[in-house]
């Protein structure tokens, strides 16, 4: 019970931290790279999928403008989009700024916890897995990336990364997960171009 308790800390921590900017600056996208993201996902949003791969963005790369379809990694985009269409579906009232906002503090808590179950796979200890947890949570190399209005594909690439492993240790114990590692793996190449080094 007590390391169920660390654990669900960790997760809080791991939102509560990333919070930081929205609670002195409010429900913003900051940074340049967020914010063509953003444009990109409200794009995806009000056009759909196949207007989105045949956009050319002439607000980019100024003065030729951006053939986004084929130098863009779309995961985050979709992400972002499938969220809030989920929310209007459970019409929770959230615009897609704020799914924007918030989608970088809730892959931070999605990557603790895969942690967690990576270093619970590979040690079979518990406690190693809740400690493994609370350093991801509050690693600055990871909070740089997935800070609330940081809207960039690192925030959801290391949540991928992250879930890509785990399940592949899993599937070495038993192979059905090897599906999931797959699935895992080609949303981590549809979100981020560090997937090369894996």
């Amino acid at each position: 019970v007590i390391k169920l308790l660390a654990l669900v800390f960790c997760c809080f921590a791991a939102f509560e931290i990333r919070l930081h900017a929205v609670k002195v600056y409010g429900r913003v996208i900051h940074e340049f790279d967020p914010w063509f993201n953003f444009r990109a996902t409200e794009y995806l949003v009000r056009n759909g999928a196949t207007a989105f791969f045949d956009w050319y963005d002439d607000q980019s790369w100024y003065p030729l403008g951006r053939p986004v379809g084929t130098t863009i990694y779309p995961g985050l985009q979709f992400t972002a989009a499938y969220l809030f269409f989920f929310s209007e579906v459970m019409e929770f009232g959230i615009s897609l700024n704020d799914v924007c906002v918030f989608v970088p503090a809730i892959f931070g808590v999605l990557s603790t916890l895969f942690t967690c179950g990576l270093a619970y796979e590979v040690s079979g200890s518990s406690t190693s897995a809740v400690i493994a947890a609370f350093f991801m949570a509050v690693a600055p190399s990871h909070l740089m990336r997935s800070v609330a209005g940081g809207f960039d594909n690192e925030a959801i690439a290391v949540t991928a990364i992250v879930g890509t492993f785990y399940f592949w240790v899993k599937s070495i114990k038993s192979w059905p997960w090897a599906v999931l590692t797959g699935v895992m793996y080609v949303y981590m190449v549809g979100a981020w171009g560090g997937f090369t080094f894996v």
